[in-house]
């Protein structure tokens, strides 16, 4: 997981480019009451940590404003009122349509993690176009992933290996998952991840490098635009006209066959096609690049050789459950992180504030690693990183506009792994593209089989809930307790279950192992989940059992009958009838990328 403040331009408030961890540029203007220092000024007698911190870092000061402004917006959706500032996206009938100035096959919305699915497209003979707020492929954030993930880069065409190479920043030989054993009866058991969040990515290296590949390829790159509206046609032949704004106002109108909406998760666009509901669950996430922590193998000194991946120090406070990463970087800088579990629920709207928990992070971090004599904060890094409760049913598309990425939060609810995620179903994801476009499958029903949703994802929103405290006031040591009995049962497994398990790759066979051991270690997991779920909970978990049952049953069968027989039928159908053979393609590329195949 990682995330990243990224300046805002508030005159382009209406597009959000990426995550939305790095939602800070889907603010308003709406707390621009005087300058940095002035606002500093007034939050300082409730933040002082907070404050001081960020007077300490350069440019430090600003992200007052971009914070309260972002959990203004999150409070919006987490209420259940949709900020939408203007209409974005309407239907209108073939002869009303505006005109566009160019035509293309593909419009990607957006150019951080969509322009790596837009190289390929490019490189593939599409015409491919993709605008940004920002200089198209800019990035200041860091990612964690495998080696076996970026090999995927590889296997879509788009890098060799080599070309991978220069972007990693560094490798790790593991990654820990610790949770506290104080005052509790289960011993603590610590899972040392081999191939899991091992690698570090800089990311502006990597997209400044697929930018490359873009244009050479001729795809089309417009900086410095922002979304107006997106107008598709109602009837007949599927066809969109994206407008687009620069800096000087000046309206551009972009004609596609396929609108791609890489904007992240609650910019206005990705908000629209969900409705305006609000996320099932997030992760409000505060931390900071430091440098100069204490060095050495203990467990609060930094070890350039170990990246946390999940870590507990202490029991619940202030009512939550607070987590800790922390992965090494360039030269003795570590990017540390704080946040805690919570669902999205209008009554708890204003308990997710991004402030108060820079404040506890700031008075925490000692409890987490030993600051040096040479410590000092660098930058900070904040957002609300969401999570969808995955179904088939849902889908972030319409007709003539597919969502990719973090405009569909395609990760795990647990991990929120959504690089790794977005990389493992790259190839995926571009040859079903290709396929819907050269067999003319633009309506809903085609574009949602096209997503990067997995069955198994379902599954671990159980094992998110209890991540969260149930009764954090009388039984505070609830959610460590849990996770030491279930990093036992991963212990006990194996690391290969455990590694398939954090990256979303785990099969019926492993997930019914590994929560019968839970089972065994702690029967008291079945009244305890009842406690946790509710009868409402419990219900979901079936329904989202069944499906993960039957889709497990259906790959069997392909397995059984044989890979070369079922894509001799593919094609057949690919010219009988494309619409199924698209679904086919759709439900055996995800059985690959979820490596159970």
């Amino acid at each position: 997981m990682s995330v990243s403040p990224q300046k805002p331009d508030i005159s382009f408030n209406q597009a959000v480019d990426s995550c939305a961890p790095c939602a800070a540029q889907a603010v308003t203007n709406s707390h621009a009451a005087g300058s940095p220092r002035e606002l500093a000024d007034t939050l300082e007698p409730r933040y002082p940590l907070t404050v001081n911190a960020l007077r300490q870092m350069e440019g430090g000061l600003v992200h007052l404003e971009y914070i309260l402004n972002l959990e203004q917006r999150w409070g919006k959706i987490a209420r259940g009122e949709n900020p939408l500032e203007t209409e974005v996206l309407r239907y209108a009938a073939p002869g009303e349509m505006p005109l566009a100035g160019a035509e293309y096959d593909l419009v990607y919305c957006g150019g951080v993690l969509g322009l790596f699915s837009a190289a390929v497209m490019a490189r593939r003979g599409y015409r491919v176009a993709v605008f940004d707020q920002r200089r198209v492929g800019t990035s200041h954030r860091e990612w964690n992933i495998s080696d076996d993930e970026l090999q995927q880069f590889v296997e879509a065409g788009l890098f060799s290996r080599a070309e991978i190479e220069l972007a990693v920043a560094g490798r790790y030989k593991s990654g820990l998952v610790s949770f506290y054993a104080g005052n509790i009866p289960e011993p603590p058991a610590e899972l040392r991840l081999e191939g899991v969040l091992d690698v570090a990515i800089d990311l502006s290296k990597l997209l400044e490098l697929a930018r490359l590949k873009f244009e050479e390829a001729g795809g089309v790159c417009l900086d410095f635009r922002a979304l107006k509206m997106v107008t598709i046609t109602a009837t007949g032949p599927v066809r969109g006209v994206v407008e687009i704004v620069d800096k000087t106002g000046q309206v551009e109108r972009l004609g596609t066959r396929l609108v791609v909406n890489a904007l992240g998760s609650i910019s206005p666009l990705s908000l629209h096609l969900q409705g305006g509901k609000p996320f099932d669950g997030v992760c409000p996430t505060v931390g900071t690049t430091v440098s100069g922590l204490e060095s050495g193998p203990g467990p609060r000194q930094a070890n350039p050789g170990l990246g946390d991946v999940l870590v507990s120090v202490a029991h619940a406070q202030q009512g939550r459950q607070y987590i800790w990463e922390g992965f090494p970087g360039h030269a003795g800088e570590m990017t540390v992180y704080l946040f805690y579990y919570d669902l999205v629920q209008p009554m708890l709207a204003g308990n997710q504030g991004l402030l108060d928990l820079f404040e506890e992070y700031f008075q925490l971090l000692p409890t987490y690693k030993t600051p040096g004599p040479d410590f000092r904060h660098l930058k900070p890094v904040y957002g609300y990183i969401p999570a969808r409760h995955h179904r088939p049913t849902q889908s972030a598309s319409r007709r003539g506009i597919i969502s990719v990425g973090d405009a569909t939060s395609p990760q795990s609810s647990l991990t929120f792994c959504g690089f790794g995620s977005q990389v493992r179903n790259l190839p995926r994801l571009t040859r079903l593209l290709a396929f819907s476009l050269d067999h003319a499958l633009l309506e809903e029903r085609h574009l949602r089989a096209i997503g990067a949703h997995q069955h198994n994802i379902g599954l671990v929103w159980v094992f998110s809930r209890f991540m969260s405290p149930y009764d954090a006031v009388k039984r505070p040591d609830d959610v460590n307790r849990m996770l030491n009995v279930f990093c036992a049962a991963l212990q006990q497994t194996g690391p290969g279950l455990t590694r398939r398990f954090f990256q979303d790759r785990f099969g019926w066979l492993d997930y019914n192992r590994l929560v019968l051991t839970t089972a065994w270690r702690a029967p008291r997991v079945f009244p305890f989940s009842l406690e946790v779920l509710g009868p409402g909970g419990i219900k979901d978990w079936i329904t989202d059992y069944l499906r993960f049952s039957a889709d497990s049953f259906l790959r069997t069968i392909y397995k059984k009958t044989g890979s070369r027989l079922t894509q001799r039928l593919e094609k057949r159908l690919a010219r009988l009838a494309p619409a199924l053979a698209l679904n086919l393609a759709a439900r055996r590329e995800e059985w690959a990328a979820s490596g159970l195949l």
